[in-house]
């Protein structure tokens, strides 16, 4: 695969939308239960039209939130990897910073009292130690956390993890940090690792 410095963006780890489906599900159980009630009930014109006016505002919403969950979680362009771990906010972390990615798995806080910790994959990208300015960012946690190095992508808010998604871009990452500085890439960018830490940080 060839990189060069253009102006498209290649999507490298998409979102998803699987969490919004089942609000979008509960809008339409919605829709079909007002327009029963207007039915049955013979309501008054002026109902319908506020039940009509409260379903389109909430498929509004639900179709809010799902072009917010499609957009991709890490993304490249121009020497930059785009990682969004926000729904308002994107950073631009510069190639040389990144050395490699690998699967990990997050503990999973389900309110209730059980001998069995639930767990969930998740991708995560290593910073490079001496690039000190982007050890930590703020995140929306649900989708990922970004701390002491390392940028955790939930697996619940992306496109479907696998040894071969991580194999995957890191030959990416190796790719483009040939195209962009000869292979003075960071660290062992083409080592992938699976294994199961709390925030998919080395233990």
């Amino acid at each position: 695969m060839t990189y060069r410095c253009e102006e498209t963006e290649e999507v490298w780890l998409k979102g998803n939308l699987r969490p919004v489906v089942g609000l979008a599900l509960t809008t339409i159980v919605a829709a079909f239960v007002c327009s029963a009630v207007v039915i049955v009930w013979d309501a008054s014109p002026l109902v319908g039209w506020l039940l009509a006016g409260l379903l389109a505002g909430t498929a509004s919403i639900v179709l809010t939130l799902a072009a917010i969950a499609w957009r991709p979680r890490l993304s490249y362009r121009q020497g930059m990897l785009r990682v969004r771990l926000s729904p308002l906010v994107l950073h631009e972390v510069p190639l040389e910073s990144v050395e490699c990615f690998f699967l990990g798995s997050s503990a999973v806080d389900s309110g209730r009292k059980t001998a069995v910790t639930r767990r969930v994959g998740t991708l995560v990208m290593r910073i490079a130690d001496r690039s000190i300015a982007w050890q930590e960012r703020p995140t929306f946690t649900p989708w990922g956390q970004w701390k002491e190095g390392a940028v955790v992508f939930d697996g619940r808010w992306c496109e479907p993890l696998s040894i071969g998604v991580a194999r995957g871009l890191s030959a990416k990452l190796v790719d483009a940090k040939r195209a962009t500085d000869g292979g003075g890439g960071e660290g062992p960018v083409n080592a992938v690792k699976s294994h199961a830490n709390d925030g998919g940080q080395d233990s």
